[in-house]
């Protein structure tokens, strides 16, 4: 005969654990992202953290119709940034990973809405994104993109070979941390592109 009540309880209990689990993940995957934050004494003169970006104009309706502008800099809404907001983190993911499908605004709308189905998808398997960009002295931009995986092989997975056979203008350099993947990229290797990657490098 099946005891229903320790059957419950089991259930109840796994269940438990298993959101404990996701809890402490989460808890986690905010500590290695808050680490990537590069600490000012660690940074060359004349490079820092860009300002973040002044926020978007309020809706304007004219005629009954209410227009939203989008700032330029909205994309990442502070500076540096980390988040689980999914068109976010889909948007730092493809910034990893060149293969993946790119929003092509000049498609049609049924192939642009799957284009933007594809690029969420990317985020399905990412528990948390982070986003720093730092400004050097000579006005170039070094970015640090990383996203946590609810699953280290992921982390793990090398690059694709159209990713190898095609790599990114500029300084790019990537390292692995557990289940996260960062990637710092910038126009050229200068001190302040070095200087984040260096620290990037030391938390291994």
């Amino acid at each position: 005969m099946v005891n229903h009540r320790s059957t419950g309880t089991t259930r109840l209990l796994v269940a438990f654990l298993l959101a404990g689990g996701v809890v402490a993940s989460s808890a986690h995957s905010g500590q290695v992202l808050s680490a990537l934050t590069v600490p000012m004494a660690a940074l060359p003169v004349g490079c820092a953290l860009k300002p973040p970006p002044a926020p978007s104009p309020p809706p304007v309706t004219r005629d009954g119709v209410t227009v939203v502008p989008i700032s330029a800099m909205s994309q990442f809404p502070t500076n540096p940034w980390s988040g689980t907001d999914r068109m976010i983190v889909a948007a730092v993911y493809r910034a990893i990973d060149r293969t993946r499908v790119r929003l092509l605004p000049d498609l049609p709308p049924t192939v642009s809405r799957g284009a933007a189905a594809a690029s969420l998808k990317a985020a399905d398997n990412i528990l948390e994104a982070y986003h720093a960009a730092y400004v050097s002295a000579l006005g170039d931009r070094v970015e640090v993109f990383a996203v946590t995986f609810n699953d280290a092989m992921l982390a793990a997975a090398p690059e694709s070979v159209s990713a190898m056979l095609n790599p990114p203008r500029g300084f790019t350099s990537r390292v692995v941390l557990g289940a996260t993947v960062v990637q710092v990229s910038a126009p050229t290797s200068g001190d302040c592109a070095r200087a984040v990657d260096s620290y990037v490098q030391s938390l291994k």
